[in-house]
């Protein structure tokens, strides 16, 4: 990230530090001036030049053509522009909308970085050359591994490296949602092409006698089927026209949904290719659905339809049994999208109920980045003090903190440690820990429980004797948290010479790096920021209103210290968690939408099958009825026929669901694939809304009075 400043109010934006090849490798290319230079990656902080994003320039600079060779002042030191990127070009990072060569690195952050062997925050980029393989590729890296670990041990000692293509890295971890989604997706296309289906075997049996005329009267069955083709051609036309339209109406409500980590070229939008697969899955349902008519219309009987005039059900037993079968499809299919969709949104309330171990309510964070030209490590306490100060005396606010990183934004860092009293162990077992700078109230504010010991006074300088607050699965190596208490560690491998950090206290686990789970289970510790300071300063603020409402005067605070000092990642702990489990919520939520419209489908399709049924058979209703057959026999006659029909598509669906569940496995927390409770409660839910489909149907069968039934031709 990258402070602004020189051109009105301070503000923060993403960039990225890029050697000369980067964009070459990603196939990109200037729309303005040109790229980096090799020259430009070799003398540390020597060439201030900088790349900008099409976005950026049309933002700040109003495109205009003579960017090229203006300044832009970053970190407080000017950079020359020397290029514009393409406006859909953000980086690998996704949201950058500056560039400055990796030389540069002394301007953002400590340039030892560059030279120091421990460190490890690059990510690299590569073409593969023609016929080499990705395993190819792999054992190239990790023979080149085993030969820098065996020169220098210190730092490359189980370091390697892998590769992937950039396709996994961006789309890794959207691969199963995704493919869960689109399987979603055909399962309600599906249902929806067997309710057509069957509405159309409908209206083909109604249509019975009216067919056989044509065929009586010279019409080719050739031609009958252009003629049956040609009217679903025209409905399917009419349903995909609609549909997209209701696409174009329901774009705006998915995207509030948020999907979270969607990359920005995988924005939702309605262009020429969705138009494109539209109408050719239109046209691929138009002649799927349309072959079942087309079959049957091919095995009519003109002579035996035409002595029978007084049925109405001109398909006979054979058409019934088709249009049971689809209704048995329906139901198994939405009892598979219900039992997904009920065990992701399971899953997603288990997430949001998660205990994080911190306060999630009344809780503001945001962030800052005194820069290091103006602001050194050692010299930033008067700053930091008089910034706790003013934040802790605003109004609302009942208790302040500072941190080098606030729980859930992904900036803590973690190193090797060594317990006092421990055993040597293997450089493969080192113990790491994830270390954080905090200041006394850090504890209190966050909401995290003191267990043993106690947090840090004004007592605690930089001179005072090295403390630490550590968590409770590092006290745990201990033996116990009062244990733990007095005792020391030191940071670094077995062997470090670096000074002994004496416990005072013991606080909670939290989930502060990630939710459900910290990306690794390595511990935390806390040390006081007058001993560790940071260049990085989180605010955290606990209020007794909406943490919201003081965003505004904490910018007022800040930048009355500072006026070239930019505030960001201003948020309640709420949002963060929101941000957090976006995708998941995006997920549960359009599977349940794509339920429900399953469900919705698979009940209109059961209400038309059942009331095409009871009207066909009206005269055979009569008929029971004057031998003797009661209304109350009647309606149980339909609704066992229809329950029948619902009991095999559950048990088909049950099967289908065990199956695809599996592939839901990883996507679940505290839930079971298997879970009975959802299984239970989908199936019941589909079994109950199936037979009030037919309930409607089934009395009015049994309200059929038998004279007029036995009238009627």
């Amino acid at each position: 990230d990258f402070s602004v400043t020189g051109t009105g109010e301070a503000e923060r934006v993403n960039g990225e530090l890029a050697s000369a090849d980067y964009f070459a490798t990603l196939g990109v290319r200037a729309q303005l001036g040109r790229l980096f230079t090799a020259e430009e990656d070799d003398a540390p902080n020597a060439h201030a030049v900088a790349l900008i994003s099409g976005d950026y320039w049309r933002n700040h600079f109003a495109s205009a053509s003579d960017v090229i060779g203006r300044s832009v002042r970053l970190n407080e030191r000017e950079f020359t522009i020397i290029g514009v990127l393409p406006a859909d070009f953000r980086g690998l990072s996704d949201n950058a909308s500056v560039w400055i060569p990796m030389a540069m690195l002394g301007t953002t952050a400590n340039p030892r970085l560059l030279t120091s062997r421990g460190t490890r925050w690059h990510e690299a980029v590569a073409r593969l050359k023609p016929g080499v393989t990705l395993e190819q590729a792999r054992a190239e890296l990790a023979a080149l591994g085993t030969n820098l670990a065996k020169a220098n041990p210190d730092s490359n000692t189980n370091y390697s490296a892998d590769v992937a293509t950039l396709r996994e890295e961006i789309f890794g971890d959207l691969r199963r949602p995704l493919l869960v989604l689109m399987g979603a997706v055909a399962l309600v296309l599906v249902i929806t092409c067997a309710n057509v289906a069957n509405l159309l075997l409908v209206r083909l049996s109604s249509r019975a006698r009216e067919i056989a005329i044509r065929l009586s009267l010279g019409a080719s069955r050739t031609q009958l089927a252009r003629l049956l083709l040609t009217e679903t051609a025209l409905l399917a036309a009419i349903g995909g026209t609609l549909g997209l339209l209701i696409a174009s109406w329901l774009l705006t409500a998915l995207t509030a949904i948020n999907p979270g980590n969607l990359p920005h070229f995988a924005t939702l939008r309605l262009d020429l290719p969705v138009f494109a697969f539209a109408a050719g899955v239109s046209v691929l349902c138009t002649l799927v659905i349309g072959l079942l008519p087309l079959v049957q219309a091919a095995r009519t009987d003109t002579n035996t339809t035409l002595k029978d005039a007084g049925r109405t059900d001109g398909a006979g037993a054979a058409g019934h049994g088709v249009r049971a079968g689809l209704i048995v499809v329906e139901i198994a299919l939405s009892l598979a999208l219900l039992t997904g969709a009920g065990l992701l949104i399971r899953s997603f309330v288990n997430l949001t109920q998660l205990p994080t171990g911190f306060k999630t309510e009344h809780l503001l964070a945001a962030q800052l980045v005194p820069p290091p030209q103006r602001y050194k490590e050692d010299a930033s306490g008067p700053f930091r003090r008089q910034l706790l100060e003013k934040v802790s005396a605003l109004p609302g606010v009942s208790s302040a903190a500072l941190a080098s990183d606030t729980p859930l934004d992904g900036n803590s860092g973690a190193s090797f440690m060594t317990l006092e009293g421990a055993s040597p162990v293997a450089a493969e077992n080192e113990a790491r820990v994830y270390r954080h700078s905090v200041t006394g109230e850090f504890f209190r504010t966050a909401g995290i429980p003191l267990l043993v010991g106690t947090s840090f006074g004004s007592e605690v300088t930089a001179k005072s004797e090295a403390v630490v607050v550590v968590s409770a699965a590092l006290a745990r190596k201990f033996g116990s948290p009062e244990a733990a208490i007095g005792k020391r560690l030191k940071f670094g491998k077995s062997g470090s010479q670096n000074p002994w950090v004496r416990i005072v206290g013991v606080v909670a686990d939290t989930k502060y790096r990630g939710i459900p789970n910290n990306p690794t289970n390595d511990p935390d510790a806390y040390f006081p920021f007058e001993q560790n300071p940071s260049t990085l300063i989180s605010i955290l603020v606990s209020t007794r209103t909406e943490g919201s409402a003081l965003a505004a005067d904490i910018r007022r605070v800040v930048a009355a210290l500072d006026p070239l000092l930019p505030v960001f990642g201003v948020s309640t702990m709420e949002e963060r968690i929101s941000t957090a489990l976006s995708g998941k919520r995006f997920t549960s939520r359009l599977m349940g939408i794509f339920a429900g419209v399953a469900l919705v489908l698979a009940a209109v399709g059961l209400y038309g099958v059942v009331s095409f049924s009871v009207g066909a058979r009206t005269q055979e209703i009569g008929v029971r009825m004057a031998l003797g057959a009661r209304p109350a026999d009647i309606f149980r006659q339909v609704i066992g026929s229809t329950g029948r029909l619902v009991l095999l598509g559950l048990l088909g669906g049950l099967a289908l669901s065990l199956g695809l569940s599996r592939l839901m496995e990883s996507m679940l927390f505290n839930v079971r694939a298997q879970d009975p409770a959802v299984y239970a409660a989908v199936a019941g839910l589909l079994a109950l809304v199936s037979l009030l489909a037919a309930w409607l149907p089934a009395r009015r069968a049994a309200a059929v009075d038998p004279m007029i039934a036995l009238r009627a031709e």
